[in-house]
C-alpha cells in the first residue's frame, strides 16, 4: 500500500486584521485575521517554502512532481519546473501542474500517490473586496511525498469520489473569484451527501478534515459526520487548494498509531481520502512546525490592496527594473533557482554564481557544486535604501558570509527595517525579485533567524 511518507506546511507571516477590512470599507464585522503572501511571495514561492521543509532523502527518493494551485503564478508555463529547480532534483523526474481549481488539487494528490511523487499545493484566496471569500479566505501551502507502507505515517486505504457540474465559485483567466449565494451550493450538495458519506464512512474514523470554500456547505458536512472533526488554525483563513493540506497536518499533529482520518475536499462535489496513521507518526510530529507556531507580522489592508494589484500607488522612483531574459536564465539557472555555487577544483575558490574560470589561480577545470540554500549565513553589513524600485519600500540589502569561503549579497526578505543588524543568522528563501512584462523574476533572498 502506498502512502504519506513526510507531509509540511508553510503560511506567510504578513497577517491581516479583519478590523481593518472593515474600517477602511465601512461594512464587515471585522473580528478575527487572516494570513497573506508578502509583495516578494506567491503560490510558486510558497510552495517551494512547504517543499524545502519536506526531509531530504524523501525528496531525493520522489519519482515525479505535481504542482496545484488555483492562482498560478503563470497561467501558460509550467509553474512545476520553478520548483523542481529550486529542490534541485535530477532533470529525468518528472514536474507536472494541475490547475485550476479546489477539485484539481485532488487529482495532483492522487497522481503524486500512483507514482511515489512530491505534490506541492499553494493557494492565494482572494475575492472581491468585502466578499466573503476575501475575509474568510488565506494564503499558504503544503507538500507531501508518497512511498511505501512501510515508510509511511499514514497509509492512504481508499479514494472516494462525488463528482457533480455545480457552478458555485468561478472567475475568467486574470479576474477575481466571484460566486452564488451559498446556500445555493449547500442544497444542491446535500442531495446527494447522504448516499456519498454512507460508502465513505462504512467503518467509523477516528478523526474528520473538511475543507471547502463555501462554509454553509462544509457546516454541513461537518454536522452529517458527526465525527471529531480538525480545523486548520484559526488566524490562517481558507487556505484554497492548501487547505486540506492544512488540516491534515493538524490531524497528524495529534493522532495516534491506528487511527483512521478520513480527508472530505468540497469543490465541483466532493472528494474524500481515508487514512490510517502508522507507528512512524510519533517521529514526524516531533520535527514537523505547525502553521500555528508561525510568527505573525502584522500588515495594512492598503498593503494587501496594493500587493494584489487592486491598489495603485507611487512607488520610489528609481527605474522599475527590467524584464528578465530566457537565455541568461537558463544559463544560470543552477545559480538562479537552486542556488548552487562553484568551488574551484584546483585552489579551493569559492564563486558565487559560478564561473567557467577560477577567478583566482585561472583553473578552467569544472568547478564542484556549492549547494547554498540550506546553510545558514552571517550578516556581514547591510544597507537600507528608500529610493531603490520595491513594492514594500525601503529596500534592505544584506552582505551574507555562508562560513566556506562564500560571500555574496541578498534583499532581505519578512523583516522589519530598523530590527536588521550586523551579525545577525540568516537564513535562504525562495522569493520574487519583481515582475515585469509578465514575467517573474525568482532568485534567493535571506531571512533573520528568529530566536
Amino acid at each position: 500500500m502506498v502512502g504519506l511518507v513526510d507531509l509540511a506546511t508553510y503560511v506567510p507571516k504578513c497577517s491581516l486584521a479583519l478590523s481593518d477590512v472593515s474600517v477602511t470599507l465601512g461594512q464587515g464585522s471585522g473580528r478575527g485575521a487572516r494570513r497573506v503572501a508578502n509583495f516578494d511571495e506567491d503560490t510558486t514561492t510558497m510552495g517551494v517554502e512547504a517543499a524545502r521543509r519536506l526531509s531530504s532523502d524523501s525528496r531525493e527518493a520522489a519519482e515525479s512532481l505535481w504542482f496545484a494551485s488555483s492562482s498560478p503564478a503563470y497561467g501558460i508555463k509550467t509553474n512545476a519546473s520553478a520548483i523542481h529547480a529550486s529542490l534541485h532534483l535530477p532533470n529525468h523526474v518528472p514536474a507536472f501542474d494541475a490547475g485550476h481549481s479546489i477539485r484539481s488539487s485532488m487529482g495532483a494528490f492522487r497522481s503524486a500517490a500512483l507514482s511515489n511523487g512530491i505534490a506541492v499545493f499553494a493557494d492565494m484566496w482572494m475575492g472581491l473586496p468585502g466578499g466573503d471569500d476575501e475575509r474568510l479566505g488565506g494564503d499558504g501551502a503544503f507538500a507531501c511525498v508518497f512511498g511505501a507502507e512501510t515508510e509511511s505515517i499514514a497509509v492512504i486505504e481508499g479514494w472516494h469520489s462525488l463528482s457533480m457540474e455545480l457552478l458555485e465559485r468561478w472567475a475568467a483567466p486574470g479576474a477575481l473569484m466571484q460566486s452564488w449565494d451559498d446556500r445555493f451550493g449547500a442544497e444542491a450538495l446535500g442531495k446527494s451527501l447522504p448516499a456519498f458519506l454512507c460508502n465513505v464512512l462504512g467503518n467509523p474514523p477516528d478523526r474528520v478534515v473538511v475543507a471547502g470554500a463555501n462554509p454553509r456547505s462544509a457546516t454541513m458536512l461537518r454536522s452529517a459526520v458527526g465525527v471529531n472533526v480538525t480545523a486548520a488554525p484559526s488566524d490562517t483563513g481558507f487556505a484554497g487548494v492548501a487547505d486540506f493540506g492544512l488540516q491534515m497536518a493538524e490531524a497528524l499533529q495529534s493522532a495516534t498509531a491506528g487511527q483512521r482520518i478520513v480527508v472530505f475536499v468540497l469543490g465541483d462535489g466532493v472528494e474524500a481520502v481515508v487514512l490510517r496513521v502508522t507507528e512512524k507518526i510519533g517521529a514526524w510530529q516531533t520535527k514537523h512546525i505547525s502553521a500555528s507556531a508561525t510568527p505573525r507580522r502584522p500588515i495594512r489592508y492598503a498593503d494587501m490592496l496594493s500587493w494584489r494589484g487592486a491598489l495603485a500607488r507611487q512607488l520610489p522612483r528609481r527605474p522599475e527594473p527590467q524584464q528578465p531574459a530566457a537565455p541568461p536564465s537558463l544559463r544560470n539557472v543552477g545559480w538562479k533557482f537552486g542556488l548552487i555555487g562553484g568551488k574551484c577544483s584546483s585552489c579551493g575558490g569559492v564563486h558565487t554564481p559560478p564561473e567557467p574560470r577560477c577567478r583566482g589561480c585561472g583553473s578552467i577545470e569544472p568547478m564542484q557544486e556549492l549547494p547554498l540554500s540550506e546553510i545558514e549565513g552571517t550578516v556581514v553589513t547591510f544597507t537600507v535604501d528608500h529610493l531603490a524600485y520595491t513594492p514594500a519600500p525601503p529596500l534592505v540589502v544584506a552582505i551574507v558570509d555562508f562560513g566556506n569561503g562564500a560571500r555574496s549579497s541578498f534583499e532581505v526578505a519578512d523583516a522589519d527595517p530598523d530590527s536588521v543588524k550586523i551579525g545577525d543568522r540568516v537564513e535562504m528563501v525562495f522569493r520574487k525579485l519583481g515582475t515585469m512584462g509578465g514575467v517573474h523574476n525568482y532568485f534567493w533572498k535571506v531571512r533573520p533567524i528568529v530566536g
